[in-house]
């Protein structure tokens, strides 16, 4: 296969080119910085330059671009921005016949929306979520302290902890956050996998340090049950192909999906 890898500066960038390559794959690589900032850059075929994915028509124009001269089978975006971006040009990239190595535009619906996602559980038994409204209908009686998000944040940005009565004011009507019920424990995150035919494979571990847009530094893996039966039963729901990403609280001897 002829595989384009975005963001090749990522955390999981090293790991997924090892692979690739390992299994004789064509793999070519962009970011937004230049190739000898990244180590990883001497083990791809070609390296290119991206511009920002925030300058979407530049960004997808590139891509295309990088497609075509390439040869380009496959897609593989490796951070939530360029999956956004990718996810709402789906159709031009299946037109050129590259396969987007990315979740359905259906799972991501709920997947990348903090509102509906938590919402799907609000009233399942089997998983538990925070109390959350959307800000939009945020009333001043919401219980203190808070967490209010952007409802498609990621890395923590827009996070807001701890919030009082008078942040909570500030964030009623306004548009695309969500307010929840702040709990205390431990964050668990699990990286896990499913293929189109069921079958899943889940990491879990407890995050001992995490950087301050929320990515574990020094973690402990937990072969915890309840949290493989969680993430078994909310990637079916989702459904969920390929690799994704959970996070969950600890609180009062119950795991509460918050991500």
């Amino acid at each position: 296969m002829r595989i384009l890898l975005t963001a090749i500066g990522s955390f999981s960038a090293d790991c997924v080119v090892r692979v690739l390559k390992s299994q004789g794959h064509y793999v070519v690589g962009c970011d937004i910085y230049p190739a000898e900032w990244h180590a990883v850059s001497k083990d791809l075929d070609k390296v290119f330059r991206a511009p920002f994915a925030t300058h979407e028509e530049e960004y997808i124009s590139f891509l295309q671009q990088v497609c075509n001269q390439e040869q380009i089978s496959h897609l593989n975006p490796l951070t939530d921005l360029e999956i956004d971006v990718i996810n709402r040009h789906r159709t031009t990239f299946e037109a050129m016949g590259v396969v987007l190595c990315m979740q359905s535009a259906a799972c991501l619906a709920t997947a990348r929306d903090k509102y509906a996602l938590t919402a799907l559980f609000a009233n399942d038994a089997r998983i538990n979520v925070p109390y959350s409204v959307r800000s939009e209908e945020l009333t001043d009686d919401f219980p203190v302290p808070a967490v209010a998000k952007p409802v498609d944040g990621r890395s923590s940005e827009g996070l807001m902890r701890n919030v009082g009565k008078q942040e909570l004011a500030r964030l009623i009507g306004r548009p695309n956050y969500i307010v929840q019920q702040q709990l205390d424990g431990t964050i668990f995150t699990v990286d896990f996998v499913r293929d189109r035919f069921g079958n899943t494979f889940s990491v879990p571990r407890e995050e001992l340090l995490r950087t301050k847009n929320g990515a574990g530094t020094t973690v402990r893996v937990v072969p915890d049950k309840q949290l493989l039966t969680a993430t078994a039963y909310i990637g079916e729901k989702l459904g969920v192909v390929g690799c994704v990403n959970m996070e969950f609280i600890h609180h009062n001897d119950a795991y509460y999906l918050i991500d």
